[in-house]
Parts: C-alpha cells; sequence; structure tokens
C-alpha cells in the first residue's frame, strides 16, 4: 500500500509505504512531520472530517496556485483507528470505568456475539411483535408519560410531581370564575397555555396607563378583571393541567370502565384533590409502572435477565402479564394487546430447554473472556513494574473494566487522579489494543506511543501488542507506528527478531525542504558503532573524516590510549600533544605527552590510516577555509555537526550549542543503531544552525 501526502502543515510532499498485515515502523527525528502524517490519514478516512485544518500556514495568506491539503492510496481503508493524545482523553479514564464501552470492547467477541445471536433467535418471535408495532409502541411510550407525571414518596405523591402541580387546584380550564367567563374562548381554546403567558405578562404594564395595554382603549373600570386573570391562572399550572388531561385522554379504553369514570371525575375537580383521589392516583401509578417494566423486560429479553443458576423454565411463565393483577387496565383493548404477547411467551417456555443451554454457553464464554483479559493485562501490569492491576466487575452488559492497587483493596474511581503520567499512557495503550481487537480497523495508527518509557517498560508494550496469540493482539494487522525512537526497531528488525518473525517492516523518514523521503531499514542495517567507525575507516571518505570515526571508536570501546591521546590534541588543535591520562601539574594544565608515546600512537593510527602525519593533520585543521570546503562536501548532517566542531566560530544559541557539541560528541546510550552517514537522522533545522555558523566563519 502507497501513501501520497501532500500540503500538510510542513510537508510539501511525503510518499508513505505500508506492508499489509505487518508492523510498519517509520522513524524519524522530531520535526519531520509524524503526527502530520497520522491526521491526515485518520481525518481522510473519516466521514465528515476536512483535511483543510492541515492547510500550511505559508498557503494561508498567499496561494495563488490554490493549492490545498491532498492524501492518496487509502481507497481500501474504510475504519481507522489512531492511538495519540486525543484518544487518552476522549475514551480512557471515565469516572466509572477504565474505557468508555468496556463491555462492549472487552466481552463481545465474535463467539459471544454467536451465541448472543443463537438467544436472538429463541426469544426473536415474542420480541418481533415490538417492532414496528406503532400501536404498542405507543401505549408503551404513553404509560411511561402518565407514570412519569407522579413522583411517588413514602408518604404518597410528591407534591412537585407535574401532574399534582396540574390537579391540585382543580380544573379551572372547564370550571372558570364566574368574573371571568368573558375570558372563556381564550382560556378554553387549544393555546389556553400561550394565551394565559400572554395576557398575564401584558399585565405587567397596566400601571404604566389608564388605558388597555392591549389596545389602548380605557380601562380603568376593566384592570381589577384583567389582574384577576393571573390571579387565578399561571401559565404552568395551566401547561402542566393540559398535560396530564391529555395523557388519561390517550390512553382512554385502555383503562378499565370504573378507572376510566374516576380518572374522569379527578380531571374535572372543580376545587382540587382530596386524599381519596391521590391514593387512587398512587395506585393508577404503580399498576402503571410495574406493566411499563414487564414489558421493557419482554422488549429487552437476554440471557442477562436470568441470574446464575436459575431455571429458565420455571422463570420463563412469570413474564406473563395477568390483566387481573392490573384491575384498573384491565379492559378489552390491553387484552388484545397483551394476548399475543402472553402467547409468544408459551412458544418461548416451549424451547426453555434450548434456552438455557445457550445461556449457560454465553455465561461461559464470557467468564472465559474475562479471565482472559484480565490475565493479560495484570501479567503485562507486573512485568512493566506497575503496582496496579485490573479487574472487570458488573452482571451481564453492565460488565465494566475497573482499576485496583495491588495494596488497596476498593476500585478506584476514573484513574486519572491516581496514575502518573506515564501510567495513564501504558494503561492507554494496552486498551486501545483491545478496542482495536473488538473493531477490527482496517489500519492501525500509533503515534510515537512508547519513546517516553525506559527500556523495560517499552519492551513490554511491544510484547503485549503484538508477541500474543493472533487473537488477542495487534499481530498480522496492519499497524503504523511513527516513532523517533529507534529500540523497536533494533528488537524487532535485530536482537529479538526471531521472535516477532517476519512481521515487522521499518525505514527512515527525512524531512529535507518540505519533502519527506523514505529509506527502508533492515536487519544488517542496524549495527553496533564501532562497526559503523569500522566501516567509515575502510572507505573513501576524507583523511579527517576517518580520524573522527576513529576517536569516535575509541571512545566507544573505552580505550583512551595513545592513539587515543594523539586523536584527541588533533582535534583539540594543539601542536604540542598533551596526556590527559597523567596527572595535572601546579598550573593546573595537564603534562607534554611523552614522545615515545605519541610516536606510538601516530604508527596505531596510520595502521588505518595510510601515510598519517600528525602535522599535516593539524595544518588542515587549524586552517579554516579548508575545514569549510570539507564541511560543503559532507553529504549528510552527522559528518557536517563533526566537522563544524573543527573550526573556530562565535557562540552559537545555547540550545543549538550544547547539541552541536554534546550531544552527538558522546554515542548516544544503544549498543545497536543505524549508520548515520545512511540514515540522516540529524533534524534539519541542526544542519540549518550549523550551516548559518559556519557561513559566519572568515
Amino acid at each position: 500500500m502507497n501513501i501520497e501526502i501532500k500540503n500538510c502543515n510542513n510537508i510539501d510532499s511525503a510518499s508513505i509505504t505500508l506492508a499489509e498485515k505487518k508492523l510498519n515502523i517509520k522513524f524519524a527525528p522530531n520535526g519531520t512531520g509524524k503526527s502530520t502524517i497520522a491526521r491526515a490519514i485518520s481525518l481522510a478516512t473519516t466521514e465528515g472530517s476536512n483535511l483543510d485544518e492541515l492547510i500550511p500556514f505559508k498557503l494561508r495568506e498567499v496561494n495563488p496556485d490554490n493549492q490545498s491539503p491532498e492524501i492518496s492510496g487509502l481507497e481500501s481503508l474504510h475504519n481507522v483507528m489512531c492511538f495519540n493524545e486525543e484518544y487518552v482523553n476522549q475514551f480512557t479514564f471515565r469516572q466509572d470505568e477504565l474505557l468508555n464501552n468496556s463491555f462492549d470492547v472487552f466481552i463481545k467477541t465474535e463467539s459471544y456475539r454467536q451465541k448472543e445471536r443463537d438467544i436472538e433467535e429463541l426469544v426473536s418471535e415474542m420480541k418481533q411483535l415490538f417492532v414496528g408495532n406503532e400501536e404498542l409502541e405507543a401505549l408503551i411510550s404513553t404509560l411511561k408519560e402518565m407514570g412519569a407525571a407522579f413522583k411517588l414518596t413514602k408518604n404518597g405523591i410528591a407534591k412537585s410531581s407535574t401532574g399534582i402541580k396540574g390537579l391540585a387546584a382543580g380544573n379551572k380550564i372547564q370550571h372558570i370564575p364566574a368574573e371571568l367567563e368573558c375570558y372563556k374562548p381564550f382560556i378554553q381554546s387549544q393555546n389556553s397555555v400561550g394565551w394565559v403567558d400572554w395576557q398575564t405578562k401584558g399585565y405587567e404594564y397596566a400601571d404604566l396607563s389608564d388605558n388597555c395595554p392591549f389596545c389602548t382603549s380605557n380601562a380603568v373600570d376593566k384592570k381589577e378583571q384583567i389582574r384577576k386573570v393571573g390571579q387565578e391562572y399561571d401559565k404552568n399550572t395551566i401547561k402542566n393541567l393540559v398535560a396530564i388531561i391529555g395523557v388519561i385522554g390517550r390512553l382512554g379504553d385502555y383503562f378499565s370502565e370504573d378507572a376510566k369514570a374516576t380518572l374522569s371525575n379527578i380531571i374535572t375537580l372543580k376545587d382540587g384533590l382530596e386524599k381519596e383521589h391521590e391514593s387512587f392516583l398512587v395506585i393508577v401509578k404503580e399498576r402503571i409502572d410495574l406493566l411499563v417494566e414487564k414489558l421493557e423486560k419482554l422488549r429487552t429479553l437476554s440471557g442477562f435477565q436470568f441470574k446464575e443458576g436459575e431455571q429458565v423454565a420455571e422463570i420463563l411463565p412469570t413474564y406473563k402479564i395477568d390483566l387481573k393483577a392490573f384491575s384498573e387496565l384491565n379492559s378489552d383493548k390491553t387484552q388484545r394487546s397483551i394476548d399475543p404477547i402472553n402467547v409468544s411467551i408459551d412458544a418461548i417456555i416451549d424451547k426453555a430447554g434450548q434456552l438455557q443451554g445457550k445461556i449457560i454457553q454465553q455465561r461461559r464464554e464470557m467468564q472465559r473472556v474475562v479471565e482472559k483479559h484480565q490475565k493479560d493485562i495484570n501479567e503485562f501490569l507486573s512485568y512493566a513494574g506497575y503496582r496496579y492491576k485490573v479487574e472487570i466487575v458488573g452482571e451481564g452488559d453492565q460488565a465494566r473494566l475497573k482499576l485496583l492497587h495491588v495494596d488497596h483493596k476498593q476500585h478506584l474511581s476514573g484513574g486519572k487522579q491516581h496514575l502518573s503520567f506515564g501510567e495513564r499512557n501504558a494503561f492507554s495503550i494496552v486498551l486501545f489494543m483491545y478496542e482495536c481487537l473488538s473493531k477490527q480497523p482496517d489500519l492501525i495508527i500509533l503515534d510515537d506511543p512508547i519513546s517516553s518509557f525506559d527500556k523495560n517498560k517499552k519492551y513490554a508494550i511491544l510484547e503485549m501488542l503484538f508477541r500474543r496469540d493472533t487473537d488477542s493482539c495487534l499481530k498480522s494487522k496492519t499497524v503504523l507506528m511513527l516513532t523517533h525512537d529507534v529500540e523497536p526497531i533494533i528488537d524487532t528488525i535485530k536482537s529479538l527478531s526471531h521472535k516477532f518473525g517476519n512481521q515487522t517492516a521499518a525505514s527512515f523518514l527525512k524531512l529535507a525542504n518540505g519533502i519527506v523521503e523514505e529509506l527502508e531499514i533492515g536487519r544488517n542495517d542496524i549495527e553496533t558503532f564501532a562497526q559503523i567507525c569500522k566501516a567509515a575507516l575502510g572507505s573513501t571518505k576524507d583523511d579527517i573524516i576517518k580520524l573522527i570515526y576513529m576517536r569516535r571508536h575509541l571512545e566507544i570501546i573505552d580505550n583512551k590510549g595513545d592513539a587515543y591521546q594523539v586523536l584527541s590534541n588533533l582535534q583539540h588543535k594543539r601542536a604540542r600533544a598533551i596526556d590527559s591520562r597523567e596527572l595535572k601539574n601546579e598550573d593546573d594544565d595537564y603534562p607534554e605527552m611523552d614522545p615515545s608515546k605519541f610516536s606510538a600512537g601516530c604508527e596505531l593510527i596510520s595502521s588505518d590510516i595510510a601515510d598519517f602525519s600528525y602535522a599535516d593533520a593539524l595544518s588542515r585543521v587549524i586552517d579554516t577555509a579548508a575545514m569549510k570546503q570539507l564541511y560543503h562536501a559532507c553529504t549528510n548532517g552527522y559528518e557536517k555537526l563533526q566537522v563544524c566542531r573543527l573550526i573556530d566560530h562565535d557562540e552559537n544559541d545555547p540550545v543549538i550549542e550544547k547539541f552541536i557539541k554534546e550531544t552527538y560528541h558522546i554515542e548516544n546510550e544503544f549498543i545497536c543503531q543505524l549508520d548515520p552517514a545512511k540514515y540522516d537522522t540529524i533534524p534539519a533545522y541542526i544542519v540549518e544552525e550549523c550551516d548559518k555558523s559556519i557561513a559566519e566563519v572568515s
């Protein structure tokens, strides 16, 4: 797979190759555009996203050719998941679970889903009664609305319930005070709530004039009547009254004749509710809530509704609805809605044995998956040195992934307040892996996932992600890992390649003048620094460059003998060589190097560099023009840095100076690395600073 990226942030053009069903590690210095590559692929494969957010700053004001971000080669990718800081913030460490939707991620395996489908097939006939049944759906919805209008307390119905608020003062829409009869057409209109609101708001201006605030005619003798509308009628009370009358009206014939008559009386009371009315409403509320609960249980029937050890054949008959227990709702119309449901339950009872077996299989599969995931994650946490563990707790689809500390028995809420930055990252990458296993994306992107960890944790994460069974990790998935850390390549391509098999493809990304170039990295490209230096000595490089590599080689093997002393003096441009192995004199200076040791050192150097002459080499090193010429002849940033160190120049920016003189002076900690002459790992901005520095030298 070849992905082409153009005009995205600092990248004018990039061509990225991906080997399918492998871990593709792209190693690049910071500033190359790794996150831009990850973001561009994610945006281009996400419906509704816009690549315009990646338009380079240089094109935002002046863009005569109307260039815009482009990406191609993604035709086969329909679902891409990316691990980055945004993922960590959005999906992990929720208050009640470590990972959002942890039940779907950790338990809903394909095997589990198949058992779920088997159960669904056995109960599908009954559940189908709810699908597309507008009358039954309307009944359930209206029953819920009626139940929600009355909230129960220990003493009856809460006065704050909307139903009580509407009925408490009586039906003032039907029973209009005599002095307000003239407003009857408005009060009893379909928009009575709006009218009351309009009228009472208008009265706020009545004291500004003797004229009516609505029609401007004289209203001195009508002000009291206008005020009384606001005293007798409240917008919210009328709204609640209209609502509860409407709900009871829509339920209508679902109520028994006695209940319907009693409710009709209650909603037309003149002086409001008495205790007997409230008591009746409590009974109706309880009956409605119980019926809704049974109907919802049937509509969402699943294996999780049967507890461990319960006999399905004994439990299913209790799902049937006997309207004798719901006397207020015992009507012909309700019975007609319930009868098909009861018939379907009887049909399921006939298959109770099959259903029991499938439920047992589902439970066993869930237990197997839970135990496996807990074991795998907790082993990883232990290997990586973290004093935490996880536990999947909760019944059925309420199962959640929880966090525990090894010294504490209680589950910890969230995780952010307990875990360090590194611990959160480690948890997040593992949780991300499990979500990928659940969602099966076409491409998985890891944007610099492990660079901040120590070696032990880095390898523990690589092991967790790519070294277990194929269905339990990201092995054989198409994965793009973007990193500025070379260690994952050393581990997977060289040191531990036998453990990772032929599962890794690696390359180096180099950004120069807006163009990202890719160079493949093979097993033989990963060498010890001693090997790299030896190879340089046998090459056709300039003798001064060879001398630099020779000193570096002696440095890396900790050989500070005669040859090293000679080379060190040469690179410090000393006409008279000193010996740093000796004790300093009274002037705090090292003594001059013994002539015999100096000669021995030069002889050792001559064994690799024929006709070596300290005097000749020194004359070149102190010749600024010659060194500038050599600097410009260098073909890679690493050798430019080494030559730059030899040239006298004014002090640079302290950070750049440290990079030039120290960061690449003593070799990095890795036993193995890439040849810096082949893989130009020096960031472009560092070379640019060197160029500026050399240009200023006269």
